[in-house]
This record gives C-alpha cells, structure tokens and sequence, in this order.
C-alpha cells in the first residue's frame, strides 16, 4: 500500500476515533447532568421517593439510548414532563440538556417518520422548559412572562432544539456515508475478483485445451512420424510459453499500484493468432469474415471480441469433434460473431460452464448480447458486439 493511502487510512481513522470520543463524552455528559438531579433534590429540600425515582429514570434511559433511540426519547419526555409539572429543583436545566441530547438522537438514530413526531414533541418540551427556567430566574415572584419574553422563549427553544437536531442529521449523513462507501468498495472488490477469476479462466482453460488436444495428437504420431511428435511438442511449448506470459502480464497488473498492465491487452488484430493456433491444435476450423471487423472499434470491444473468440475455439476443442465454423459479420452497428460446431462424444458443448457465463458477463460490459443453442447434435453461439 502507498505510503499517501497509509497516511490518508491513519487520519480516517482517528478523525472517527476523535468523533467517537466526542458523542461518547455528549452522553456521559448528560447522562451525569440528569443523575445529579437526585442531588439538586436534596438541596432544595424535596425528599420524597417519586421525585428521586424520576430523575433516576431519566439517568437510566440515557444509559441505553444509542441502542434503543425511540424507547430513550419516548420514555425520557415523558419522565421530563412529571419533573416539570411537579417543579423539581434543575428541572427547567435537566429538560433542556436531555431534549437536546434526545433531538441529536432523534436525528442520528431514527430514519423513520415517526422521528418527526418526536421533533414536534421536544419542540414542545423545549419551550416549556426554557420558560419556566426563565421564569424562575427573571421572574422569581412567579408573575407570568410578557408576550415578548414568551416569543424570545419560543424562538430561542426552537433554535436551541434545531442545533441540536442538525447535528444528529449530519452525523446520520456521515454514517450513511461511510456505509454506502464501504458498500461500494465491497462491489468493487467483487467485480474485481469477477474480472481477474474471468480473465485466467480465458487464459488457462484456451491454453490447456490446445495443449490436450497437442499432446493427444503427439502420442499418437510418435509411433508412426516421430519428428511430427517433435514439432508437435514444440507446439505445446510455444502455446504454454504465450499462456505464461499472459498470466504474467495479469499478475502484474495486480502488483501494480496503478492497476495498469505493461503489455497492450489483446485485440482484433490478434484474433488470427488465435485462429492460427486453433488450426495448429488439430482442429479444422472454416473461417469468415475476420477480415470485416473495423479497426476503429474501442479497446474494450477489441478485447471482448478476442475473448469471445478464443472461448468459442476453445469450446470447440474441448466439446466438439474437430471441427467448427467460425462466421463474422459487420452490420455496421454491431460486429456479429457466429461459432457452430458438432458436439462430440462427451454429449456436452459447454453451455451451462463457466465460459459461457464469461461471455455474457463480457457482452453485457459492452451493451452487447448473446445466444446459445444446444439441439444436442451441433452448439451454435451468436455474440453481438456493439460497435
């Protein structure tokens, strides 16, 4: 890993740390606010068994509110409004340090409607809060407050509640975030896995379907030509030898930190290798067409195009008797690519294997399709790559 991704990773890392720290020390904060109201009841001369149990409720609720959110902020504006009616010492205080701390809940944990509801009910609560807390302050004489204190009162709760819940949002947002990031970097590395496991498929299963097919040509004729058994081990060599170096220019891309392989990836031009090389593995292979494929088409359908040729030769070694037809057609919207050949006497063209899903996976990058038909006597394969 680059040593900037290394740094980058580290500084991720402990910003979540930082922001873990900071919504943990938010609720022990109001978690001890609340707790010491037992306290606050002691010093205002208020004994009696309810009014402690109250508070110790409202201590407890907070305990458990990142996991249980709804059953937190319901029971909490509940016990809040008792303390309030029954006006407990540092009730006005404790009401608005927990619909505070219950308006960013809301707003970081619950994604249903009903957190709506909630707004509405701490909207409420927080009203009422902050003008009893200046009632007491500024009108100790208990005298209603003027209609200008009550819009500042309103104005000011509702704020203070909005912050709150804008906060809570925006730690929803970063959460939702990260999610959709980590979700879309598994993809990735899924699509990935699919990309490489396609490509060695392509590679190794076309290679070793030559080298079968050179090796039982080879045992057959040492007996009776020995120096065709020669050539024709030298065949397998130079087939194992390209196959090396293909798997080698795909290892290297994963090495590479760029993701960018060395060697050009396989084209157009380089299907009547392929061609040549099915020939050379005994099959009798009648071609058109290849000369009709446009040069000016994009890396990527190039490459489809060889891939899907080389899978279809390959089918034909290993499913077919020998021989197959290979028919290409340029309707100048689409390149169109026909493969046909008898199934031989394994009774299987391969049309539920891995190849064949490579394939699709392949046209269906490009925007293209393909068909199969198995009748059981031939395998016919239409690909169509647009251009």
């Amino acid at each position: 890993m680059p040593p900037a991704a290394t740094r980058s990773g580290a500084t991720a890392a402990f910003r979540e740390r930082v922001r873990a720290a900071v919504g943990g020390s938010a609720h022990a904060f109001c978690y001890v606010f609340c707790a010491s109201g037992v306290i606050l009841l002691d010093a205002g001369g208020h004994t009696d068994t309810l009014s402690s149990v109250l508070y110790l409720i409202v201590a407890c609720v907070l305990l458990v509110a990142p996991g249980y959110p709804a059953v937190a902020v319901g029971t909490t504006g509940i016990v809040l409004a008792a303390v309030l009616l029954r006006g407990l010492p540092g009730g006005p205080v404790a009401g608005a340090v927990a619909v505070a701390y219950c308006a960013f809940l809301t707003a970081a944990r619950i994604t249903s409607r009903v957190r709506f509801v909630y707004l509405g009910a701490m909207l409420l609560g927080a009203t009422v809060a902050l003008s009893m807390l200046w009632n007491v302050s500024l009108f100790p004489a208990g005298g209603r407050l003027p209609v200008v204190m009550l819009a500042v009162a309103l104005v000011s709760s509702w704020t203070w509640v909005a912050f709150f819940w804008m906060l809570g949002d925006s730690s929803r947002r970063r959460r939702d975030n990260l999610e959709a990031l980590r979700q879309r970097a598994e993809l990735a590395g899924v699509v990935e896995r699919t990309r490489i496991a396609r490509e060695m498929h392509d590679i190794v299963a076309h290679s070793l379907a030559a080298v079968i097919s050179l090796a039982d040509g080879a045992r057959f004729a040492a007996r009776r030509d020995p120096q065709a058994a020669v050539d024709t081990l030298e065949l397998i060599a130079e087939t194992s030898r390209e196959s090396l170096e293909q798997m080698r220019g795909l290892l290297s891309v994963l090495r590479d930190e760029t993701g960018r392989s060395e060697s050009a990836p396989p084209g157009a031009a380089d299907i009547p290798g392929l061609i040549a090389d099915a020939r050379r593995s005994g099959l009798r292979l009648s071609v058109r067409g290849t000369e009709t494929i446009p040069g000016d088409l994009p890396q990527l359908s190039q490459m489809t195009l060889y891939r899907l040729v080389q899978e279809m030769l390959t089918n034909m070694l290993r499913h077919g008797d020998g021989t197959g037809e290979l028919t290409v057609t340029d309707t100048g919207r689409a390149v169109t690519v026909t493969a046909t050949n008898p199934v031989g006497r394994t009774g299987s063209a391969g049309a539920s294997g891995f190849g064949v899903t490579g394939m699709r996976e392949r046209l269906r990058a490009v925007g293209g399709r393909l068909d199969v038909a198995d009748t059981g006597a031939r395998f016919v394969v239409t690909a169509v790559v647009p251009r």
